[in-house]
């Protein structure tokens, strides 16, 4: 299995002990901790390898904050959603635990009402570069009434990770038409949730289950509409085929 050191998405500030080298060991790390989990047979592990991997990329993150906080305090703020046009790449685990979180939380009027939400923003966003999603502004159908997210607790390793300094920046930015200055962020986070993302791609790999990341509304509709799809998953039988990321693959396969 030929390992990916994690992907960089945003530039690391010249003076952090967040080096390239130490991100690579976090994703590593991930990969040693999170493979033995995977490796089980039981229906439980992909969404204990997801949880142990987003506690993991918070726990990281508050660190770094504490040791090298940014230039302005965390603007993120519950009901703040203007990056939730954004297309999110997950892996098979994460999705997996996002369905069993909705079944087990919702009743079924509620679940089902989500279930066709997903399938329509689906429809509309399948396919779509993250250039044109932001064109689109397809919104997240996990998104509550009050903007605020209804699986925060379990949300995705990438939704973690972005965490901007100014509120007005993002709004302006994801509301614009056209191309524009992305808002401030915190790059470290979006840095260690990369590396916790490229460790959990990592395990999956090494126990031979499809790691292969996933546009996130597209998984959701396969995990939510197929009951047996975590058992599917796990036997390494084809279930997730249809909501793979054909841009993260060109990009990864250029790296």
């Amino acid at each position: 299995m030929n390992r990916r050191p994690p992907q960089k998405s945003l530039p690391i500030a010249v003076r952090t002990r967040w080096t390239p080298d130490l991100l690579a060991a976090v994703a590593e790390g991930e990969r040693r901790a999170l493979a033995p989990i995977l490796a089980r047979d039981d229906d439980e592990a992909p969404a204990e390898a997801a949880r142990l991997a987003l506690d993991r990329a918070l726990e990281l993150t508050r660190t770094a904050i504490a040791r090298e906080p940014p230039s302005r305090p965390i603007a993120c703020a519950r009901g703040c959603s203007s990056c939730c046009v954004s297309k999110v790449v997950v892996t098979p685990p994460e999705a997996l635990r996002i369905a069993a979180h909705l079944r087990r939380t919702l009743d079924p009027e509620a679940l089902a009402a989500v279930i066709t939400r997903v399938a329509a923003a689906d429809d509309r966003a399948r396919g779509l570069t993250r250039a044109r999603r932001l064109e689109e502004k397809v919104p997240c159908p996990l998104l509550a009434d009050d903007g605020s997210c209804s699986v925060h607790e379990v949300r995705p390793l990438i939704c973690a990770g972005w965490t901007s300094l100014d509120v007005g920046a993002c709004e302006r930015y994801f509301a614009a038409e056209g191309a524009g200055a992305s808002a401030p962020t915190y790059g470290l986070g979006y840095e260690i949730s990369g590396a916790i993302l490229a460790g959990l791609v990592q395990a999956c790999g090494d126990t031979g289950l499809d790691g292969t990341l996933l546009e996130l509304i597209a998984a959701l509709r396969i995990a939510l509409t197929r009951p047996n799809a975590s058992e599917r998953w796990r036997r390494r039988l084809p279930v997730f085929t249809l909501a793979k990321d054909a841009e993260s693959a060109q990009r990864l396969g250029r790296a």
